[in-house]
């Protein structure tokens, strides 16, 4: 059994935290923005809950997976398998269920969708399992070969972070997943599982504009012109090694539906591989709790 809280409610406010005076003041202006949202819109508070992953999640991890690998050649039903056998490490996201939630089995049983998973899978132990062998080959293809020195290594034990979620989801419910995988690791390794990790992969969703504009970009400081799909994967990427970079637009990537105007800046989707090293793990932490303040 995980040792894990099943029940962690991790609560994401609609707006940010203002003073009894500010409310006052703004009441007028918040009555003028709620006319003009339309009826899908307007903002809602929801709760979630940090759970361990159990068979019944299957699918819904299963399409976190593959928003993140679209087209690529990978077992996802695979990697989905590895990570419910696994369950003492890492996290699904769920809605969290009320009192008055009771007859929600008439909205289609939603607070069992699978809204986010942060996990881990050692690429080293599991070297032999068919999907895990897809994933290092596209890793290899992907990054020109630079993981091949470590993959060939016996001695590295390398872990492919997942953080995934759905894209509306506020950043700042990574913190608390984070830092329960980080504890779920440091314990698994204590009790002699294979989570003595040397190092880590981060497959980072980006989108990087496509402008034309010379002057405009002229007048751009390096990175401003790259949207994160998940905004705490940014000091992620300060702190390790980018090892490659890749446009994924020829795959259907939901991020980015939808029809451009001609006028509308526009932005090509792309993966980031990041390695890194398992020692710097309390630093990202720390580094991304400090971004997201």
């Amino acid at each position: 059994m995980a040792n894990f809280n099943p029940k962690r409610r991790i609560e994401e406010d609609s707006s940010n935290d203002s003073s009894g005076d500010e409310e006052d003041d703004s009441q007028d202006e918040d009555m003028g923005e709620e006319e003009q949202l339309g009826e899908n819109d307007r903002e809602i508070q929801v709760e979630f809950a940090g759970q361990s992953p159990i068979a019944e999640d299957f699918h819904g991890i299963k399409s976190l997976l593959h928003q993140l690998f679209l087209k690529a050649h990978i077992n996802l039903g695979g990697l989905a398998e590895l990570i419910i056998q696994q369950n003492y490490i890492g996290s699904i996201l769920q809605q969290c269920v009320g009192d008055d939630d009771s007859d929600s089995e008439e909205d289609g049983n939603s607070q069992d969708e699978v809204f986010g998973i942060t996990s881990v899978i050692n690429l080293s132990h599991h070297k032999d399992v068919e999907c895990v062998k897809e994933v290092k080959q596209y890793l290899l293809e992907k990054t020109q070969k630079k993981l091949a020195g470590l993959f060939n290594n016996s001695s590295n034990q390398i872990g492919l972070l997942f953080n995934e979620r759905f894209i509306n989801i506020p950043p700042q419910v990574s913190v608390p997943l984070m830092e329960n995988l980080c504890k779920e690791i440091a314990e698994a390794k204590e009790a002699g599982k294979p989570f003595d990790f040397t190092h880590f992969v981060l497959i980072s969703k980006l989108h990087e504009s496509t402008g034309k504009d010379s002057e405009r970009k002229k007048k751009k400081t390096k990175g401003t012109d790259i949207l994160w799909v998940n905004a705490e994967e940014e000091p992620i990427s300060e702190v390790g090694e980018v090892l490659g970079e890749y446009s994924v637009r020829s795959e259907s990537d939901s991020a980015v539906s939808g029809t451009w105007d001609e006028d509308d800046e526009q932005f090509d989707p792309k993966r980031r591989i990041v390695l890194i090293d398992a020692a710097q793990l309390p630093f990202m932490l720390t580094k991304i709790k400090d971004f997201l303040q």
